[in-house]
């Protein structure tokens, strides 16, 4: 190898790694996810202490506090909570992923900063990294808890650190991460033996681990009694694992396979080719680890019935690994050079491609694109080329891709990695700095909840109508900075508007529904890009006027109301 490509190579994996941090601020948080988890970390403590999470001053028991605490941590430090302050403990998390990851490449005989660099530059680790959500955080410490696992089985040593750090992946993001962990390890060993780990020191591990997990449950239990306990193993695990009146997010069997391409890209072209090499050098227990390590995970959120692209993060590490063993090892048959003609295809036609389209496309299109469920194909609709704003950008990618080719050619794989990172590194930044911002305006609800923020610090009470759940309901208390009284009836929403200084938030379907009952009170209509809301004042007034500089609603019909309702219902 060539130092100086190593130099490169190494270069390349620290841009690719700041840019996880790089623009957290740039946006306001995306709702439902960061804006729920953000205003449940805003109201640490709750009224039951440190240890039982609340939002709108009600449990919410689908994940232990330990993310909950780093963010509440960082916004006393900051001074007040914010959308950088959420999304920090998030992208630390990242970067100590990305550290993990060499660690796993040293110790299976692969060049760490290629497989720090497949990470860092992989979309859904670099998406995730900047999401004030513990999914980063959460498969950091699966990585760790993985790795320590690893050394302990070859030398005996380590165990206790792999207790701890699958101890944090429950705390972090309940029992998906330890689940995966264990699953993991308990293949690995049941293919390879229990190397150095004898069955006590496995049985007192189990226990120590089994007792990290006890606390939290017997600690809910006592504060909020037996039925928060069966709400987080039974609806909030069981039912999403095998599907039940309460599960969401339930994806077909092939999920992964279709979007993976996607969120690993380009290293996702090369998986076919690693796994296979991996596979035939399987006597190695490095290889074989690194291998299970990716295949357990994949197969066991596969069969679950509730899925979601960022739960499979804890396996993007071995994923990176495996990349990063067959990028230096020797050229293979048809399989290696269909894998290196169809990277070089990706990177000088569907990136300089992709860039001119995001570049074009208006922010609406892009708002699409964020929400929807077939990212691929929403991204495909979106594509509207001949826009000259950003051909530079799109001309410098093209570029890498072009030295991508020539380095592959010369037979230095370190630089032609080099180039494919930072090729995936300047699309990230350019959504980052530039074409992220653009969707604020339709994807936040801070100006309006900043307005009921406001009206409620002048005495108005706030309350909330219609909203199916309180994570539709997060970003107003997030960004409004009150708790608000949920009105579960017409009648109950009446009883708070009559006679009092009041400002009622609904949707706009939901006000339709209300009848005529409702229409003697103050109305005005706001918007969030292209959902519609009803602010509905008291008998003494209370809501917020509508800001000059925001765009006013059209009159909603009846089929608006439908439209609305099928886009809450998502």
């Amino acid at each position: 190898m060539i130092r100086g490509d190593r130099r490169m190579l190494v270069a390349a994996s620290v841009l690719a790694t700041a840019a996880l941090v790089l623009g957290i601020s740039s946006t306001d948080l995306w709702p439902p996810d960061e804006t729920r988890v953000a205003e449940v970390a805003r109201e640490t403590p709750g009224a039951d202490g440190w240890l039982v999470p609340e939002l709108n001053g009600a449990p919410f028991l689908e994940e232990p506090p330990l993310f909950y605490w780093l963010q509440a941590g960082v916004y006393r430090l900051a001074g007040m909570p914010s959308a950088s302050g959420a999304r920090l403990p998030a992208a630390a998390a990242a970067i100590c992923g990305v550290s993990v990851t060499a660690l796993l490449a040293r110790a299976a005989g692969a060049s760490a900063p290629l497989a720090a660099l497949v990470l860092a530059s992989a979309p859904e680790w670099w998406w995730m990294a900047r999401s004030g959500t513990p999914d980063t955080a959460n498969a950091a410490a699966a990585a760790l808890a993985l790795l320590a696992f690893f050394h302990a089985w070859r030398s005996g040593r380590g165990g206790m650190l792999a207790v701890a750090a699958a101890a944090a992946a429950f705390w972090l993001k309940s029992l998906l991460g330890v689940g995966l962990v264990l699953l993991t390890a308990g293949a690995f060993m049941a293919l390879a033996g229990r190397g150095q780990l004898g069955f006590r020191r496995i049985g007192w591990g189990l226990i120590a681990l089994g007792a990290s997990v006890g606390v939290w449950l017997v600690a809910v239990g006592m504060a909020r009694g037996e039925g928060a306990v069966a709400f987080f193993l039974v609806e909030n695990h069981l039912e999403r694992l095998v599907g039940g009146p309460a599960e969401g997010h339930v994806r077909p069997i092939w999920y992964y396979l279709v979007n993976l391409p996607l969120d690993l890209l380009p290293w996702s072209i090369v998986l076919p080719a690693a796994m296979t090499a991996a596979w035939r050098k399987r006597a190695d227990p490095a290889r074989l680890f690194v291998l299970v390590w990716a295949g357990v995970m994949t197969l066991a959120l596969s069969l679950a019935a509730t899925k979601r692209a960022h739960y499979l993060l804890a396996a993007y590490p071995a994923f990176a690994v495996l990349v990063a063993l067959w990028w230096v090892g020797p050229p293979g048959g048809r399989l290696h050079r269909a894998t290196r003609a169809l990277l070089a295809a990706a990177l000088l036609v569907v990136y300089p491609l992709v860039t001119l389209a995001l570049g074009s496309a208006d922010a609406a299109a892009l708002a699409t694109v964020a929400s929807s469920r077939h990212r691929v194909w929403a991204l495909a609709s979106v594509i509207r080329l001949g826009h000259g704003a950003f051909a530079w950008t799109a001309g410098l990618v093209l570029m890498l891709g072009a030295l991508f080719v020539v380095a592959q050619r010369a037979g230095r794989p370190l630089a032609a990695a080099a180039a494919a990172g930072v090729s995936a590194t300047v699309v990230h930044l350019l959504l980052t700095l530039t074409i992220l911002p653009r969707l604020n305006g339709f994807v936040s609800a801070r100006p309006v909840a900043e307005a009921l923020g406001r009206a409620a610090d002048d005495g108005v009470a706030l309350v909330a109508f219609g909203f199916q759940n309180r994570e539709q309901l997060s970003p107003f208390l997030f960004y409004g900075r009150h708790r608000v009284v949920e009105a579960q009836t017409p009648d109950d929403l009446e009883a708070h508007l009559i006679g009092a200084r009041a400002c009622a938030l609904m949707p706009a379907a939901a006000y339709l529904a209300t009848g005529d009952r409702l229409r003697a009170h103050a109305v005005t209509r706001r918007s969030v890009g292209q959902r519609s809301f009803v602010l509905l004042s008291g008998s003494a007034g209370g809501c917020p006027a509508e800001e000059r500089a925001q765009r006013p609603c059209r009159k909603l019909r009846e089929a608006d109301a439908e439209r609305l309702a099928s886009y809450l219902a998502l």
